[in-house]
């Protein structure tokens, strides 16, 4: 049965929410932890019109003429693209017995977030009723009428000291293509999603030994809920999902291309400032700027990116001119490059204690 409590929420038992996994952090000095969470709002109603009319574009910009059983994957990928959202709702969370109301209502995109402070007297609390189990709280969403509607969020509690893995997601734990404009726009829309063979299994063994995982990409939010199916299915650790804000407009697949370029730096910076005294390992591919993201990042803080692995491909290499040129002066920063999961190495703890450098190729 649903707990009831008196809200102010104008969020409709009919809506649909998605909200993120996300991550919590101590503040004033351990007493309480803050917790930031975002998600959208979406409401019921007729999406077909721009269904259509996106199924247009996509056939005219990739070139392809879609099958039938393509037409069925292509429904929900692009569902959270084009149904309605509206302005100005108020959200509002139950963690325990109190309604968290978040401080930033729904912008015309459905976008909402708001901070949730915790003292250390209510995580007992939280602890002890089970909505605080191993480190992850579930905040329950609250419908109009003060009901817990279906949905939920995940909060990872991290402690300031600890390992963390920071993870790319296109073509470093799922197969994207983005060096091809047509296999891109096919494996977004038209393609289940697929994994890297061995990913999910190296990614288990660091979980098992407390790693911590943000899985951060240039895909936009709307391409959240296949993404964390697939790592789901795949059987990847559980992590926080950090990706790009993105409208549907004009030019719209375009700009889907164009967003990969930019954004996933000042995330990653973010994480690093959050939490000065953790120990950060970056994995991305050479198909993109990995490489050279994670050197700057790396020299911007120095001591805490323990390992920088980056996965080759072939269609874009990263020769030595071009690594030399990234890496340059990480000397207390494990660098290794890998084409299969397995060449990396499975012991994360000793690796985020360790002042040497390893080079790979």
């Amino acid at each position: 049965m649903q707990k009831r409590i008196a809200s102010r929420t104008d969020v409709e038992p009919s809506d649909h929410v998605v909200v993120y996994p996300t991550i919590g952090n101590m503040v004033d000095g351990g007493e309480s932890w803050r917790i930031d969470i975002y998600g959208t709002v979406y409401e019921a109603g007729s999406e077909s019109r721009q269904k259509r009319m996106l199924l247009r574009l996509l056939q005219r910009a990739a070139g392809v003429q879609p099958t039938e059983e393509e037409h069925e994957l292509f429904e929900p990928r692009v569902r959270e693209f084009i149904a309605p959202t509206e302005r100005g709702k108020q959200v509002a969370l139950r963690v325990g017995d109190r309604v968290h109301y978040l401080q930033h209502r729904t912008k015309r995109n459905g976008r909402f977030g708001g901070t949730v402070r915790l003292s250390a007297h209510e995580l007992a609390e939280l602890r002890a009723s089970g909505d605080l189990s191993a480190g992850v709280l579930k905040l329950h969403i609250l419908s109009r009428d003060g009901s817990e509607s279906k949905f939920f969020v995940h909060a990872h509690l991290l402690h300031d000291v600890g390992t963390s893995v920071v993870s790319d997601i296109d073509d470093t734990i799922k197969v994207s293509n983005v060096h091809s404009r047509r296999l891109l726009l096919e494996g977004t829309f038209l393609r289940k999603f697929e994994s890297i063979d061995g990913m999910s299994t190296l990614y288990s063994q660091w979980a098992d030994q407390g790693a911590a995982f943000h899985y951060v990409s240039s895909s936009p939010w709307q391409l959240y809920t296949p993404l964390a199916q697939m790592c789901d299915a795949g059987g990847f650790p559980w992590g926080s999902f950090h990706l790009r804000s993105f409208r549907l407009r004009d030019h719209m697949l375009r700009r889907l291309l164009l967003i990969r370029r930019k954004g996933k730096a000042k995330v990653i910076h973010t994480l690093l400032k959050t939490f000065p005294r953790r120990r950060f390992v970056l994995v991305g591919d050479s198909g993109e700027t990995d490489a050279e993201m994670y050197g700057r990042l790396a020299r911007k803080c120095p001591g805490q990116v323990a390992a920088i692995y980056i996965r080759l491909l072939d269609e874009r290499p990263l020769h030595d001119e071009r690594a030399a040129k990234a890496f340059h002066g990480l000397l207390e920063t494990s660098i290794q490059t890998f084409r299969c999961p397995s060449e990396l190495p499975d012991d994360l703890i000793h690796v985020a204690s360790a002042d040497s450098l390893l080079v790979g190729s």
